[in-house]
């Protein structure tokens, strides 16, 4: 509490008093008490401060005079009464808050109202609308620009990692010396040339051919041919094509380090046109096998042979694709149905059958065999590596090939036969069966089948599912899903061995 008596009143509280008045003990000169201000915060839930009940006193008639709920309420308390001249004044009465207010404005009291919000629930089916209708926005937004916004981070990915590898391909090709890349095309030559051979063949003359030699003599007219090959084992096993060496008298190879020597056939194979000799010599250098499946399209491949006689010649290309079958393979007695030509184009010419085609690690990854025409035209084929060693090994063996034989007739499926939309996977159609003790006959097969799968594999036409029975050899057994009209059967077929009569080429 402050005493607000003027400095030059407060001596005269002391002085003798000159009015009998005054004689009173408690006869002072009157002073002002200013009053207090005690600001109360409303509830933001609840009921209000009953005014009434804090200062006693019924200043507030009806809820109208309360002070509004937006705010803080200003409780001003009543001034204290203040003795006047006249003794007989009554006490100030209370006054309403606005009052009050003003009066402790106009007394020096400072009024201040600090408004504070309070805020009120929605309904809770307001709510729930509200929170379906954020929901089907959200979902109708996500519905036309998710699909926008993934198409184009997958391009910006796709053309990141396209960007990526042209900086990247840009500056290595500065680290990039042509004489670094020839010495990688020596090297690869300096490991594959040792291996390859040369091949010369005396074949057999036949009635006009002796005609022909003795009217030009032998000197002018000769019925040699050559060829090309690569030995695959030290023990002096050769591999070469089959029909380098067909109808062949006498074969003699020419080593790398100049050797002659004269080679026999081990065996043949004319539905694949691979063949095997075998040579007596040391210290033979043998090519590496490599994986002709994993080679991939575009992948560098070197082809070495000797091309119209001139050995060790080296060409470069790319593999241009995988699994082809051409006519060309065919006038040399290869099926059409177990080829499986790699295509190349590596300068392949007459001279170049038998030799090796090789990848960048100078390992074995086909034997050169076929051209289209009769010299190069920018096109060549290749048997793969992996049917070559798996026939070669078959062929050192037992000296032939050992193909599973199921017994049926086989022809591919025509387009009303075909029971989904893929055309290229038809299937084989059963054309006949070889009789009741064949393999096929004896499982059931029956003229009209079409066998779709094998061992869960689906086949795609008949040579297809030759090479798979072939590959897989006799005594195996193979289930195939079979369908027969609109019926669905599966038949397990235990392979015999197919005759060798089969596999021979005819002779010219």
């Amino acid at each position: 509490m402050r005493d607000d008596t003027p400095p030059e009143l407060r001596d005269q509280r002391f002085s003798p008093p000159d009015d009998p008045l005054s004689s009173r003990d408690d006869a002072l000169v009157p002073r002002e008490i200013v009053s207090l201000r005690l600001s109360v915060p409303l509830p933001e839930n609840g009921s209000l401060v009953c005014v009434n009940e804090l200062f006693g006193d019924d200043r507030y008639e009806s809820s109208e005079d309360l002070p509004p709920a937006n705010g803080r309420m200003s409780v001003v308390p009543p001034p204290l009464p203040a003795e006047s001249d006249n003794v007989g004044n009554e006490n100030t009465e209370a006054l309403p808050i606005e009052q009050a207010d003003e009066v402790a404005v106009a007394k020096g009291a400072s009024v201040a109202v600090v408004p504070t919000s309070v805020s009120t629930a929605p309904h809770p089916i307001w709510q729930s609308l509200c929170l379906i209708a954020s929901m089907v926005v959200m979902l109708l937004i996500a519905r036309f620009s998710v699909p926008r916004i993934v198409e184009e981070i997958r391009y910006s990915w796709h053309l990141g990692e396209m960007r990526a590898e042209y900086e990247m391909g840009g500056q290595g090709l500065k680290n990039v010396s042509l004489e670094s890349l020839s010495r990688a095309y020596e090297m690869v030559t300096s490991a594959v040339v040792p291996s390859v051979v040369h091949i010369d063949v005396r074949r057999r003359a036949n009635r006009s051919d002796e005609q022909m030699q003795q009217l030009l003599g032998s000197d002018l007219f000769g019925l040699s041919d050559q060829g090309s090959g690569v030995v695959v084992d030290a023990d002096g096993y050769i591999l070469t094509n089959s029909h380098v060496v067909a109808d062949g008298e006498t074969i003699f190879v020419t080593l790398s380090d100049g050797r002659r020597l004269a080679a026999r056939v081990v065996g043949t194979d004319s539905l694949t046109d691979l063949a095997v000799l075998k040579i007596e010599a040391d210290r033979l250098m043998p090519i590496h096998w490599g994986d002709s499946e994993v080679l991939k399209a575009g992948s560098p491949v070197w082809a070495v042979g000797s091309p119209f006689g001139l050995d060790r010649t080296i060409t470069f290309g790319i593999l241009s694709g995988k699994h082809r079958k051409v006519i060309a393979g065919e006038r040399y007695g290869a099926s059409r149905h177990y080829q499986d030509f790699m295509q190349s184009d590596v300068a392949v010419n007459p001279g170049n059958s038998g030799g090796p085609l090789v990848d960048a690690r100078g390992t074995l990854v086909g034997i050169n065999t076929a051209i289209l025409g009769d010299t190069y035209q920018g096109v060549s084929f290749s048997i793969p590596s992996n049917l070559s060693k798996q026939i070669y090994e078959s062929i050192r063996k037992t000296g032939r090939v050992q193909r599973g034989y199921l017994g049926v007739q086989l022809s591919d499926v025509p387009d009303e036969m075909l029971s989904g939309e893929n055309t290229r996977l038809r299937g084989a159609l059963v054309g006949g069966i070889a009789g009741s003790a064949s393999p096929g006959g004896m499982a059931g097969l029956m003229t009209g089948d079409v066998i779709e799968r094998a061992d869960g594999k689906q086949i795609s036409d008949m040579g297809h599912l030759m090479r798979v029975v072939g590959d897989a050899g006799s005594g195996t057994p193979i289930e195939f899903d079979v369908r027969r009209g609109e019926e669905a059967l599966k038949l397990t077929v235990v392979l015999g061995n197919r005759p060798f009569d089969l596999d021979q080429r005819p002779s010219k």
